[in-house]
């Protein structure tokens, strides 16, 4: 890794009341110090004027670590200045006609992990924080951000460690007639880093809903309502609403909470036979929001009499609510499962509900004060599962110690790569250019 000093907008560009910027390296102090109407104070907050010469650039905020008790572990200046990109990019040419260049997207956070700052679970963490749109995922990025994964994986790791430390003392000093430990004092500690994995995995879902979310397509026959439902959802004005058929043309897509994980709803075009080659484009896109749907939310107008759904293909993987629409007309549907009108709002919490089952958004094993994986930790975790199940399967079968000792090598193996302590360059280049410009 380069030694030298970076700096960045660490606030979305555009124009604001402030603007923050970033600076980590060991030109950091003296750039600074250059620029500024008076010498920083380490550790101190400090008003202050930067100059360009006998120019005067903005009156800003400075902020001063030295290494190590920085955020990147380095010497590391921030500067609140006025939020008028002009001064920003004035600034930023400044401080890299001093010696700084522009940092990489991650660059300060990927510095920390390298610094010893943060392990790689805290380091995506970053990003999760950054990123999460409900309270839900936020509680689950700051548990992350806490250490508390790599606490619990060290924790696991050490124990290994004995266990093949122990077992690889007796397979070279078989003289020594040392204790193996591959009876029942070795199952029951390959078991107990089982087990803690195996309940890692089962986060894993809900991983997935708080970092991804979920898709919703309201479909159904033109004239059934769903935009007008779409709107009751998301309780405003956001689509279209016309009593003329075939008004949607277009997906509409929108964002509501529900239990804490972020749902996108879809609304799309009506699925009839048509002529008219925008609303076959349109039907097209409604039968792409199906394929793509983690629930599809089928609206009928239980005003009139129900067309069946036979022509209409959906995934079998899918589940599918029916939702009876206009209940505030006279109904021709008898005892509905579900049914609404978005004109009085009956129903709507009902069917939030329904939706929140359908989704099995309560289903989760994971509580919120859990440590919730991500794909990469899940991916690293069932490698390491597998090994050690290899591992307790050769014991039982009695086989030789060295194959038992390779198996446990990979398991640690595994579980340092979820940490960082195995790390491979490029993994890491890709993993922190998904992070802001500035993080």
């Amino acid at each position: 890794m380069e030694n030298d000093t970076i700096i960045a907008l660490a606030t979305p560009s555009g124009s604001s009341a402030l603007a923050l910027l970033r600076i980590s390296g060991s030109l950091s102090h003296s750039i600074v110090a250059t620029l500024s109407s008076k010498p920083p104070q380490i550790g101190q907050t400090v008003y202050t004027i930067l100059r360009s010469g006998t120019h005067t650039i903005d009156d800003v905020i400075l902020n001063t670590w030295s290494l190590p008790k920085s955020y990147t572990g380095e010497d590391l200046v921030e500067i609140s200045c006025h939020g008028n990109m002009l001064i920003v990019q004035r600034l930023i040419e400044e401080i890299c006609l001093l010696g700084a260049r522009l940092a990489q997207p991650g660059e300060f956070t990927q510095r920390a992990f390298l610094n010893g700052k943060m392990d790689l679970t805290q380091a995506e963490a970053v990003i999760d924080l950054i990123n999460a749109r409900t309270d839900r995922a936020l509680r689950a990025a700051r548990t992350l951000q806490s250490g508390a994964l790599g606490e619990k994986l060290e924790s696991e790791r050490e124990n290994l460690l004995q266990v093949l430390a122990h077992l690889e003392a007796y397979i070279d000093f078989p003289e020594e007639a040392i204790d193996p430990e591959v009876g029942l004092s070795f199952e029951l500690k390959i078991n107990a880093t089982l087990k803690t994995i195996q309940n890692l995995l089962l986060s894993s879902r809900e991983g997935q809903l708080l970092r991804n979310g979920l898709r919703v397509a309201l479909v159904g026959h033109p004239n059934a309502g769903k935009s007008s439902l779409m709107n009751a959802l998301l309780e405003k004005n956001r689509s279209i609403v016309s009593p003329h058929a075939g008004t949607t043309r277009d997906t509409v897509e929108e964002s509501i909470q529900l239990d804490g994980i972020h749902v996108h709803l879809i609304d799309t075009a009506g699925l009839r036979s048509s002529q008219d080659e925008i609303e076959q484009l349109g039907i097209a896109r409604t039968q792409l929001a199906i394929s793509e749907a983690d629930l599809i939310l089928w609206v009928i107008d239980s005003s009139i009499p129900e067309t069946p759904l036979d022509s209409t293909p959906f995934p079998a993987h899918t589940p599918l609510l029916r939702c009876y629409n206009k209940s505030d007309l006279n109904s021709t549907q008898q005892n509905p499962n579900l049914s609404v009108s978005c004109k009085n709002g009956d129903g709507i919490p009902e069917l939030r509900h329904a939706m929140s089952l359908a989704l099995q958004l309560n289903s989760s094993a994971a509580s919120l004060d859990e440590v919730i994986i991500n794909t990469r930790h899940q991916h690293h975790l069932l490698l390491a599962q597998t090994a050690l199940q290899q591992a307790l399967h050769l014991k039982q079968t009695q086989q030789a110690p060295e194959l038992i000792s390779s198996d446990l090598r990979q398991a640690l193996h595994a579980i340092g790569e979820i940490v960082g302590q195995v790390t491979n360059e490029d993994i890491l280049d890709r993993l922190f250019k998904n992070f802001c410009i500035g993080k």
